[in-house]
């Protein structure tokens, strides 16, 4: 089932071992007198896992693991950068599940919950939380997204929206109001016509729009939800995309690409975005992307603007989550836990937020991180509280296969957005159907 995604100091570690160590009778091998010393606790690795996406990303979580290191000499953390995309992730799971090396600590994408958590891969977390001491100052999504049923999986930690942005100085260049951006879908057509550039032989230099042609379920699934699709029914948690609201959806889109404002791209492949290069006007991009871009050309500070949730039927963006697991067969998960604690620290989540523009998801935050960037943030945080993520269900990965080629085949011509989304659905069921017997 799909969960609303909306954004609701390091705890200090107690001192039991050592408590526990000074109260308890010592041991016959360990006695006062005997000369000995006591039997230290053994140090211990832990292995943590996470997605890749650029530098700034992959360098904070590496770093981040030493920073815990320093502080709790006795714990390792080993590292391993994943593929960014889901499916090679994967991949890469199903071979640890298989070879008994599944990581201690794993950055789940929300969509785990579903095709893992409900097999028992992670670890339950309900004890840790209800015995942190810091869990009220927590938005109520981070605590409650990770849920399966009755039990909780992972922590999220990883607001992910996916934010319409644009350039201003494009804007101008076109006769548009840099300060008005488009609000409905007819704007949206409407400015992508106006800002696509092309040469003399009628070939796009420059997209309005960034509309990619390739693993597009997340681009596409917001423009579903706009228009009143449900795209997976919440409570019989089945597929419901072959309606007329998805199609409407799926040929509004078709109709934009073919009148050529973009240049096909694939959508998981993040670093070949248009708009990063400077060819596109208009993209939808993570705040990650964001971040990277300004870090890398500092002089588009006042040139990016970003646009409001489009509204249409409804109100929808897309906003996925990334969530703290713990392996269900690892040996060390008091200390798991310790480091997920540490990562979800103020300090941690302030230092998540200015370098790679992760909302926050403590209360006592909220203020602050207003206060720090008004206009970006205010627009950050309507992406969070309107937005939808991957559905929880053990099957979302085929549905991603189907979505995917329904959404290509329409946009190749090869069929009609009706006839590729319907097509798609039955043959998604029949495929879940054979998972059920």
């Amino acid at each position: 089932m799909y969960k609303t995604k909306i954004i609701s100091t390091v705890v200090a570690t107690g001192l039991l071992a050592g408590v526990l160590a000074g109260c308890a009778k010592p041991s016959e091998s360990a006695q006062p007198n005997s000369g000995e010393k006591p039997t230290e606790k053994a140090p211990v690795t832990l292995t943590f896992w996470f997605p890749g996406a650029d530098k700034v990303n992959d360098e904070y979580f590496t770093n981040v693991a030493k920073e815990f290191e320093k502080l709790h000499p006795n714990i390792k953390i080993e590292t391993t950068v994943l593929p960014a995309n889901s499916a090679d992730v994967d991949t890469k799971l199903n071979a640890a599940k298989l070879s008994g090396t599944f990581p201690d600590v794993l950055s789940a994408y929300l969509i785990f919950m579903g095709t893992r958590g409900t097999k028992g891969e992670f670890a339950p977390l309900d004890d840790y939380i209800k015995k942190w001491d810091e869990k009220d100052d927590m938005f109520e999504s981070a605590l409650s997204i990770g849920k399966v049923k009755d039990k909780t999986f992972g922590l999220g930690f990883y607001p992910a929206p996916e934010i319409l942005t644009y350039r201003k100085d494009y804007f101008k260049e076109a006769g548009l109001d840099p300060e008005k951006p488009p609000a409905t879908w007819e704007e949206l057509a409407q400015y992508a016509e106006k800002l696509t550039k092309r040469d003399a032989n009628g070939n796009v230099t420059r997209a309005g729009f960034d509309i990619p042609g390739t693993s597009a379920s997340v681009f596409f699934e917001p423009f579903m939800r706009q228009n009143g699709s449900k795209v997976i029914d919440e409570e019989k948690e089945a597929p419901a995309f072959s309606d007329a609201k998805s199609a409407e959806a799926l040929d509004f889109l078709v109709g934009l690409a073919n009148k050529k404002v973009n240049t096909p791209f694939d959508y998981q492949k993040k670093d070949t975005f248009p708009f990063i290069s400077g060819k596109s006007a208009m993209s939808f991009l993570q705040t990650t992307m964001i971040s990277n871009l300004l870090n890398n050309n500092p002089e588009l500070k006042d040139n990016l603007g970003f646009v409001p949730v489009l509204k249409r039927e409804n109100k929808v963006a897309f906003n996925g989550y990334r969530l703290f697991t713990i392996g269900a067969n690892s040996k060390h998960k008091d200390e798991s836990w310790e480091f997920i604690q540490f990562m979800m620290s103020k300090e941690q989540m302030w230092k998540r937020y200015k370098d790679l523009k992760i909302p926050v998801l403590r209360k006592s935050m909220e203020q602050q991180f207003m206060d720090e960037d008004p206009k970006f943030n205010g627009v950050l945080l309507d992406y969070v509280k309107s937005g939808k993520g991957k559905p929880i269900i053990p099957w979302t990965s085929l549905y991603d296969k189907y979505i995917h080629l329904a959404y290509e085949e329409a946009l190749s011509g090869k069929k009609s957005a009706a006839q590729a989304l319907k097509d798609a659905q039955d043959n998604l069921e029949k495929e879940i159907k054979t998972l059920t017997k």
